[in-house]
């Protein structure tokens, strides 16, 4: 077996451990807690050696397959140990900033006028798709569970979306003004379904509002030069 921890990792991971334990508690840990438990020490260490230096995740590091691997396990009860380790011990994470990291290698069908991207992490999976929900836009499922497709008017207001306030606005007048909408209630603007219902060219659109958009909005700049095929 390969050398996982360190001497000052195993007395820590023990030592959480044995609180399951040795608390008059013996014995009430379940197999799938302790599992679960070990699971945890195991990917915290592989999160810990692929972070990069803006502190986002190498995901190609921490993969389903290296995972299930190094495990004796399949790729999926790796994937849903992901899940569980995040709904048990997982903090809350910047999902967009680590979204963003992910969109240059996405596609844009301009026929269908969606996006696939592969997103190869179901807790940023989630993430994403919950912030779709919440928007009352919809994703569309794949066998694949790891590929996101969803029309790229939805993708593009979540690029809008994620921009400061004043931004927001502007952009906002200057898509009314490209689709000839009155400049009331600017902010009421549901955008996805607004740019597909008119049929706009989404690519003139991002070109439109590209200037716009701060140098230091990560997402919105990768989600615009994808649509503008930069």
């Amino acid at each position: 077996m390969r050398e996982v921890f360190t001497d000052g990792e195993k007395i820590s991971n023990f030592d959480e451990l044995a609180a399951g334990y040795y608390d008059r508690n013996f014995g009430s840990m379940s197999k799938s807690d302790v599992d679960l438990m070990m699971f945890k020490f195991y990917f915290e260490r592989l999160i810990s050696e692929n972070r990069l230096e803006n502190g986002i995740i190498d995901y190609s590091g921490i993969s389903d397959y290296r995972i299930a691997k190094d495990l004796g396990i399949t790729e999926a009860r790796a994937r849903s140990l992901k899940v569980r380790y995040h709904l048990k011990y997982g903090d809350e994470f910047d999902w967009k900033k680590a979204f963003a990291t992910l969109i240059s290698k996405a596609r844009y069908d301009k026929n269908s006028k969606k996006v696939v991207v592969n997103i190869p992490d179901p807790n940023l999976f989630r993430e994403i798709e919950n912030y779709f929900d919440e928007s009352g836009a919809y994703i569309e499922k794949q066998l694949n569970s790891k590929l996101l497709t969803i029309r790229a008017e939805y993708f593009l207001a979540l690029a809008i979306e994620t921009e400061p306030e004043k931004t927001k606005k502007e952009i906002i007048k200057e898509i009314r003004k490209s689709l000839k909408k009155p400049e009331k209630d600017e902010l009421k603007l549901d955008i996805g379904k607004t740019l597909i219902d008119s049929g706009c060219d989404i690519t003139t659109i991002a070109a439109n509002v590209a200037s716009m958009i701060s140098s230091a909005s990560t997402i919105t700049i990768a989600i615009i030069n994808l649509l503008k095929g930069v």
